[in-house]
């Protein structure tokens, strides 16, 4: 039985399960950069119905066959859909995100009552700068670079705070290498009066203990097998995770460090972070 059109027709209706809008955590926005979506590691057996990445940058999931009710997927600024660090062209950090999904029947009863709710649908995660993000020549940041046991920590986070007070101006993603980009934010001055210097205190976070690959050869099979896994909140509720600026599950490691900034400028040429 037809639900739109008359018998005579064939009907096929496609409905949305999962749309994605990446962002611009800097900048805010619909990210400018083309990233690739691709699923964890498939269980034996099960269909994994395609993610469909339009030419506008963003990114859908229709209610078909195998579409269960959580998804995971990894967002990657390469080259190619298996990452490898030859393929990264480190504009952004990549993110590692279980994602839920309402179901066929929820969404159903939802257009039977006249309350569509596309939103609850669609998910806007945001992604942070990498070493080689298009940032302008009067940008106001720091490159930082965050060391543990004399190795480089992969996948920091950095927040910065304006010395002294509870304000938030900027949050960073590391990646693979130890690095980090933190580009601080408009709202760090108030007014026409511009401090000098700008003092504001950087805290880097990284799991409490380093992880342990589960077996020897993983970090050669997949590049990526350290990368925190995040978890989205339901549909429709605010979702911190998403916006990256909560922390992932067990980073307690911290150090923080007061950095005096010029306004304009990204420095270069601070000491490296160290987690103990």
């Amino acid at each position: 039985m037809n639900q739109f059109l008359s018998s005579r027709y064939v009907e096929i209706i496609h409905r949305l399960a999962l749309g994605i809008e990446p962002l611009d955590a800097f900048r805010g926005g619909r990210l400018g950069y083309q990233l690739q979506a691709v699923y964890e590691a498939q269980q034996p057996g099960l269909p994994r119905p395609p993610i469909e990445r339009h030419l506008s940058n963003l990114f859908s999931l229709r209610y078909q066959p195998g579409v269960a009710t959580q998804v995971d997927l990894r967002f990657l600024d390469s080259a190619e859909q298996v990452y490898r660090p030859e393929y990264d062209r480190r504009r952004v950090a990549p993110r590692r995100l279980g994602i839920p999904i309402l179901t066929l029947t929820d969404v159903e009863t939802a257009e039977a009552r006249d309350k569509l709710g596309f939103n609850r649908r669609i998910r806007r995660p945001a992604f942070f700068p990498g070493a080689a993000y298009d940032f302008s020549a009067t940008a106001t940041g720091v490159r930082g670079r965050v060391v543990r046991n004399g190795q480089p920590m992969r996948w920091a986070r950095a927040t910065a705070t304006l010395s002294g007070s509870s304000v938030v101006v900027g949050h960073a993603h590391g990646d693979d290498r130890g690095e980090f980009l933190l580009l601080i934010g408009a709202n760090v001055t108030t007014g026409s009066a511009l401090p000098k210097p700008l003092e504001i205190e950087v805290s880097v976070f990284g799991p409490s203990s380093p992880p342990s690959p589960p077996s020897p050869e993983l970090p050669r099979l997949d590049p990526l097998w350290d990368l925190p896994r995040e978890q989205l909140a339901a549909p429709g509720d605010p979702d911190p995770v998403a916006a990256g600026t909560a922390l992932p599950p067990d980073y307690t490691a911290k150090v923080t460090r007061v950095i005096e900034f010029t306004l304009g400028k990204c420095l270069c040429e601070e000491p490296e972070f160290v987690i103990t």
